[in-house]
């Protein structure tokens, strides 16, 4: 027994839950518990249709009083329903019902607590998958909900495997495989693999359509405007997140119509239209501000929507509204806002004297304004695309400014317009359609491929960011077996290195030289960690080294200045297993090396 199923003979609410808006759905809630009411009324009061199974209807009430909420984004008010509806079947022996409303409670906890809640969920729901036959809807549910916790988590293999077993458990309940689509597809965006993510997106659209499921559609086209984006398809983007935006307006899905609104005003400043995304931004803001709770992400994302669009449009509170969704997004931990706002920090600051074009702000050298952190911050969350835009918009600001006094040019000329060729490489998606094959007939093939493109772009984006560093480098030339393995020589998310370099048993790193050398100690030993085995490394300063073009496909490596790397290859080869050589120009004291030795290596120098 599904939980809505004993209102079924009195009440359309679970099509309602699917398809109304919000206050329709609340006015049938309170029709069916005025009906419970009259029918527990003493004998004297007006007559009322008899409700059989009346504790099996005030659950059914509780649920869909909870999942209403769920909805709504009203999520504290959800655990509480949702949670008081499992006791409730519970009591009366319905035990599917009672491990599905466990099952939207647990969902209900995910999107209210985040990664705090995601190993308490992940046990929760592997009790309810095993407490009976794994073919019941229950089980499957469960096992899609898991995948949604280790998305959260963070890993993507763990919740792609997770979602195709609950897929392929699907099949007897039409809805919930709709529903697993659109977290399939949702995972695929994440992992960059748009192709793939649009086809299973198309589907699950279609799906929802036919099921009159409004809600899972608006969400399988907010996920398509994003998987358009993520293909440069702007005007498709565009058309499916209008259709998300009105499908959520005819629902009150606050959510939903926050995150359209924003998505298309970020579509209108791409599009140059900055007085529209002034407005669109505006009403996200409004929209997610009026929640309960306010949705404080889009709040975020709209608030700094809204200071791109105040700028663009020369409004001198651009930067206030800027720095209000930056305090937000870090407030929040949230690092890809954090990046952004860092950019636009950078952005705010390069067009001030442009603008003023004043004889003081002439001379402001163009090293003053820190592009470097955004670019790396985005770099290292695998976003060489945003590296991309960031390179553009500081050369396109730059290029705006009068000559300095002596009729040089402000941009660096060819060097940054290759910086930035390299950086954009990313932004072409020839494997679409490799990736649609890939998805339905080996997606374990899909998510390693995935996971190594992710890195590649990883990678890349640090070294174009680097372009944008002051000089100095920290190097590292890296000898061990296995090595060879090119997936395991990229540095990591949680790493601050980039790789330059890489043949079989050998590589090279670098880090910026303001890296703190715990950090460095760090990259190393996870990479002894990855690679399963003693590494040796001979460290150097690059003073004067800098990245001066990351690599385009094809190329062996990023273009070095002031880098030599030959005779540092030839010193890890030659060392012991474990040892790690330090060049005296890194200053690293005697303490410092003791807190590497820490770590596993031996130190020598």
């Amino acid at each position: 027994m599904r939980p809505l199923d004993p209102l079924d003979a009195v009440s359309p609410l679970s099509r309602l839950l699917r398809s109304a808006p919000g206050a329709e759905v609340r006015a049938e809630l309170d029709r069916i518990e005025a009906l419970l009411g009259a029918a527990g009324a003493p004998a004297a009061a007006p007559a009322a249709p008899p409700l059989p199974g009346g504790p099996l209807l005030a659950a059914a009430l509780g649920f869909g009083r909870g999942a209403l909420a769920l909805r709504e984004g009203a999520l504290d008010a959800a655990v509480r329903l949702l949670d008081g509806a499992a006791t409730a079947f519970g009591e009366e022996g319905a035990a599917e019902a009672r491990d599905l409303a466990r099952c939207e409670a647990v969902l209900a906890r995910l999107r209210r607590d985040a990664r705090s809640a995601c190993a308490s969920a992940v046990a929760e729901l592997d009790a309810i998958a095993g407490a009976g036959d794994g073919g019941r809807r229950a089980a499957v549910v469960a096992a899609h909900y898991r995948a949604t916790a280790e998305r959260i988590a963070g890993d993507a293999a763990a919740a792609q495997r997770t979602l195709l077993s609950a897929l392929r458990g699907s099949e007897p309940f039409l809805d919930e495989r709709a529903q697993i689509l659109n977290s399939l597809g949702t995972l695929y965006v994440t992992l960059g693999a748009h192709g793939a993510a649009e086809a299973l997106l198309e589907h699950a659209a279609e799906l929802h359509r036919r099921r009159g499921d409004a809600v899972g559609e608006a969400i399988a086209y907010g996920q398509l405007g994003a998987a358009a984006l993520g293909l440069g398809a702007l005007e498709r983007a565009r058309a499916a997140l209008q259709r998300q935006e009105w499908l959520c307006a005819r629902l009150g899905d606050a959510f939903g119509r926050a995150r359209a609104l924003t998505f298309l005003s970020e579509l209108a400043l791409e599009l140059g239209r900055a007085d529209d995304a002034l407005a669109l931004a505006t009403s996200a803001r409004d929209i997610a501000a009026g929640a309960t709770p306010p949705l404080r992400t889009w709040i975020a994302y709209a608030a700094r929507a809204m200071g791109r669009a105040r700028r663009d449009l020369g409004d001198l509170g651009a930067a206030a509204a800027l720095e209000e969704a930056g305090a937000l997004f870090r407030e929040l931990g949230h690092p890809l806002g954090e990046a952004l706002a860092a950019w636009d920090r950078a952005s705010a600051e390069a067009l001030a004297p442009v603008r003023s074009a004043t004889p003081v702000a002439l001379q402001q050298p163009a090293t003053s304004v820190d592009w470097f952190s955004a670019a790396w911050a985005l770099g290292s969350l695998g976003l060489p695309s945003r590296v991309a835009l960031l390179l553009r918009e500081r050369m396109e600001i730059e290029e705006a400014a009068p000559r300095l006094e002596n009729g040089g040019p402000v941009s660096g000329g060819g060097i940054r317009e290759r910086a930035l060729a390299a950086a954009a490489q990313t932004s072409p998606h020839v494997a679409v359609q490799r990736e649609v094959e890939l998805v339905y007939d080996r997606p374990d093939d899909l998510t390693v491929v995935a996971a190594h493109r992710t890195a590649a772009h990883r990678n890349l984006g640090r070294l174009a960011a680097l372009t944008l560093a002051p000089p100095g480098l920290v190097v590292a030339a890296i000898a061990a077996s296995g090595l060879h393995v090119c997936g395991l020589v990229l540095p990591s998310e949680r790493a601050a290195a980039a790789c330059v370099a890489h043949l079989p048993g050998l590589a090279v790193w670098l880090w910026p030289s303001a890296t703190a050398p715990a950090a460095i100690g760090g990259d190393l030993a996870d990479l002894r960690t990855a690679l399963g085995e003693p590494l040796r490394a001979a460290l150097a300063l690059a003073p004067a080294g800098r990245v001066v073009c990351p690599p385009f496909a094809g190329d062996v490596g990023a273009e070095l200045e002031a880098v030599e790397v030959g005779a540092l290859l030839a010193l890890a080869a030659s060392l012991a297993p474990g040892e790690l050589r330090l060049d005296a120009q890194l200053g690293w004291n005697r303490e410092v090396g003791a807190s590497v030795e820490a770590l596993g290596f031996v130190v020598t120098r």
